[in-house]
């Protein structure tokens, strides 16, 4: 005691600050700190699932493009098993009904060619639609702030029109 004595060093003061900054630690850690990381780790969840919600949906979106694809091939495939069937039946009754047949062949052409047209567009706009609900939902999660729903759909609207 004497030496603190001896540097001017009053014990008493020095125990009073000690058990204020002990205080100050305290209240820090338990109102500021500790709700503060609770609030990180917290969004560290919400992005970490944003980027989960966005690899699904590009997941997704991989799937209904072979989808598609796979539906592209098999209406292809259909097309030419009718176009052989067609010219087959317009070789073998070609002599008798040669104008009969080619107007056949146009009617099965064109009708098989807007069965896939059709089909391709409706999938096509199926899909950015999904995509693009997803996308929002992601985008949602990611940036936390709802965004106005008219300007979902206007932007939505915007971006498959732009596509076509």
């Amino acid at each position: 005691m004497e030496i603190l004595e001896l540097f001017g060093v009053d014990w008493k003061l020095m125990l009073a600050q000690l058990i204020n900054f002990a205080v100050v630690i305290f209240v820090l850690w338990r109102f500021a700190i500790k709700p503060l990381m609770q609030t990180m780790e917290k969004r560290n969840d919400e992005i970490e699932q944003g980027l989960s919600d966005a690899k699904a949906a590009a997941d997704r979106l991989d799937e209904v493009e072979a989808e598609i694809k796979a539906k592209l091939q098999e209406n292809k495939t259909e097309a030419i098993a009718i176009l052989d069937k067609a010219k087959k039946q317009s070789e073998e009754s070609r002599h008798a009904n040669l104008e009969k047949t080619k107007q056949e062949v146009e009617t099965v052409i064109r009708k098989a060619k807007e069965q896939i047209a059709n089909e391709k567009d409706s999938m096509v706009t199926e899909v950015k639609k999904e995509v693009a609900d997803m996308v929002v939902v992601a985008l949602r999660k990611i940036l936390s702030e709802d965004i106005a729903k008219d300007i979902d759909k206007k932007y939505i609207e915007k971006v498959l029109s732009e596509q076509k």
